[in-house]
């Protein structure tokens, strides 16, 4: 599946060599921190700061770089799919039945 990966690798920062010497990545996220905040990175809605410690560990973790890439396409794919607008009666329906 070859969704353009331009997109992912400017996100990611991939034009940038990461080195664990590097003294950015004295601040950089773990694992758990790119898991937690991922979705928000990829929409763009977290802090400079943040972002800069995220793409420091996908340029370094050779496990979260194919999982991030994987969810940036997922979310990159579901972006492409056509909206439509929810008939009220659906919405009534499954409020009944959540309760809501």
């Amino acid at each position: 599946m070859s969704v353009s990966a331009s997109w992912i690798d400017k996100l990611i920062g991939r034009d940038v060599q990461h080195s664990p010497d590097d003294p950015c990545a004295e601040g950089m996220a773990d694992c758990d921190e790119v898991h937690d905040n991922a979705s928000d990175f990829i929409d763009g809605e977290v802090s400079p700061r943040l972002t800069t410690r995220i793409r420091h560990h996908l340029g370094l973790c050779a496990d979260c770089d194919p999982w991030f890439t994987s969810l940036a396409q997922t979310v990159g794919l579901l972006r492409k799919v056509p909206q439509h607008k929810v008939p009220d009666s659906l919405k009534v329906k499954i409020s009944k039945i959540t309760g809501e």
